[in-house]
């Protein structure tokens, strides 16, 4: 069984945080593109969301 990092845990509950707060990435739920919206398709959509922002922001730092 492969354990989480810090970084990976503190990711999935930040993503479980929005997901109950009822947060989303995008302004109005109409904006999203899935046909079938539930907790557990959100809270991955907003992992992946959080997971690409914090890439962007690593790779502004190194090049910068």
């Amino acid at each position: 069984m492969k354990k989480d990092t810090v970084e990976s845990r503190a990711l999935k509950i930040a993503a479980k945080v929005m997901n109950a707060a009822n947060l989303c990435r995008y302004e109005n739920a109409g904006m999203c593109k899935k046909l079938y919206v539930d907790d557990k398709i959100c809270e991955k959509c907003i992992r992946n969301w959080l997971l690409s922002k914090a890439r962007k922001e690593l790779k502004k730092e190194q090049e910068g």
